[in-house]
């Protein structure tokens, strides 16, 4: 006797949760009964992955499909997560006729990783739907531009605590912009973003993390977050340490630095930035 599939639907989706689940398990199960087609049509946590497919058509058509299903029940989605590479423009046509679908509805976790065939390809810029989803709690982007209205239209990013942006063109005013726009936010994540030359954040009030990687000249860091305890900073191509304004932040007290430091800056100088640290970690060559 099939006693799952009489459990609520919430509680159902909840056991799935904790399963590994590939494509073709998520098939097996919509065919077990009507039951089982709803159940696995509504399941919230949408996860893509081409590594997980045998060709790339496949992998396309299952997206469309899953989101397709999903979103006609008109559900919040609890994760969007698709990784893949792009190889052609059509590739990129799915995917965003997929996520501007879901984001209609809202997602809380949303993850998107993307790879090119060729440097030259052009990134996928994320669609102005994006801005408005006030639900989303976790943010990762890799290989994406952000959206075209993105220093024009309000950000309504009011639930957001966690930021990760990776190999994403940024500029020093758009970094200002979007700590001030994200109230909640907990950790900023930015790695390898080329354009800016200045993380500079001020008045932020929950702010706890904030990890920096780059490989292009970053000038300074200046930061007014009295509740950031970690500090995590690498230094990707041996560039050189930025100057850093810090002083506000007197619950600072977990500093890495992986990197070099310059002949102009001192060891002294250096550690004089994290008046408050109680734990140093550095790697410095």
């Amino acid at each position: 006797m099939d006693r799952i599939s009489h459990l609520p639907e919430s509680i159902v989706h909840h056991i799935l949760s904790f399963l590994k689940k590939t494509p073709a398990e998520l098939v097996r199960m919509s065919v077990l009964s009507k039951s089982w087609f709803n159940l696995t049509a509504s399941f919230p946590c949408l996860d893509f992955n081409i590594d997980c497919f045998s060709t790339r058509e496949s992998f396309f058509k299952y997206v469309e499909y899953t989101t397709s299903r999903f979103c006609h029940h008109n559900l919040t989605a609890h994760k969007l997560l698709l990784y893949t590479e792009i190889q052609e423009p059509a590739e990129l046509d799915v995917v965003n006729r997929c996520l501007e679908l879901v984001l209609k509805n809202g997602v809380r976790e949303l993850v998107i990783s993307f790879t090119y065939s060729s440097l030259d390809f052009p990134k996928y810029r994320l669609p102005n739907i994006l801005l408005s989803v006030s639900v989303l709690e976790s943010l990762t982007i890799l290989g994406c531009d952000l959206p075209s209205s993105f220093m024009l239209d309000a950000i309504n990013f009011k639930s957001l605590i966690q930021l990760e942006l990776t190999l994403v063109p940024l500029n020093d005013e758009v970094i200002t912009y979007l700590a001030t726009s994200c109230p909640l936010l907990q950790v900023l994540d930015i790695g390898i973003c080329s354009g800016f030359k200045k993380v500079c954040v001020y008045g932020h009030q929950h702010l706890q993390e904030l990890r920096i990687t780059y490989d292009t000249p970053l000038e300074r860091i200046d930061i007014e977050a009295p509740n950031l305890s970690s500090l995590r900073i690498e230094d990707d191509d041996d560039i050189g340490a930025p100057q850093m304004n810090l002083a506000l932040c007197k619950n600072l007290t977990t500093v890495s630095y992986f990197g070099y430091l310059s002949p102009n800056l001192s060891f002294t100088d250096f550690v004089s930035s994290f008046p408050f640290v109680e734990n140093l970690y550095l790697a410095i060559h």
